[in-house]
């Protein structure tokens, strides 16, 4: 065998490796989680506090519904009201139906997250400057970190919006499933900073 057949052989064998990294690599960004099932569900605790005050809630997703194209979510969570200095934790609900590919919420119970990205979890082919697009912004993972959830250290991506003129947010999610397993918030609202923390508690 010649020298030129050998090396269109091996042109041809580099071109076919990197055609199949390329669409491995496009798979693993468009594929649907590996652990979305009916049912699934995650709590988190959410420890609310301010001068002088704390208060623990609960939020919770779970997913009520799930085709092969779409997943429903209900989901439960506390908020914060701020009226003449007086703070006032509340309560909300919401139902999501979500894309499970490309995790657009394509129908709401509140219109306003029509055409955004769910928050809750992120693609796992990732890694520290990549994109990362959810419903409170495109950002970029600035970081990995180890954070203790559930009785167990996990490894987790940072994502931090830190330009906000009266928050900022810090998330860490899991790299092995893309779940966000922690938020930390600080809030500046007529004077008062509250600061919120919600950590995974239960999940199955």
């Amino acid at each position: 065998m010649n020298r030129k057949r050998l090396l269109l052989i091996a042109v041809l064998l580099i071109t076919v490796s990197l055609t199949l990294v390329y669409l491995y690599t496009r798979v693993q960004e468009v594929a649907k989680p590996s652990w979305l099932r009916l049912g699934t569900y995650l709590t988190y605790e959410q420890l609310f506090a301010w001068t002088g005050h704390n208060q623990t809630e609960y939020m919770t997703w779970n997913i009520t519904k799930l085709t092969d194209d779409f997943a429903d979510l209900h989901l439960t969570s506390h908020g914060v009201n701020v009226t003449e200095g007086d703070v006032v934790i509340t309560l909300g609900e919401a139902n999501w139906t979500i894309n499970v590919v490309t995790r657009e919420i394509v129908n709401s119970s509140d219109p306003n997250y029509i055409g955004e990205r769910c928050p809750f979890w992120i693609e796992t082919s990732v890694a520290i400057g990549s994109t990362v697009d959810i419903v409170y912004g495109i950002n970029t993972i600035s970081k990995s970190e180890q954070i203790n959830v559930l009785g167990q250290q996990r490894d987790c991506w940072v994502v931090e919006y830190n330009s906000w003129t009266t928050a900022i947010m810090k998330r860490w999610y899991d790299k092995s499933s893309g779940i966000v397993l922690k938020i930390h918030v600080i809030l500046h609202r007529q004077d008062i900073t509250i600061e919120i923390t919600e950590t995974v508690v239960s999940t199955n």
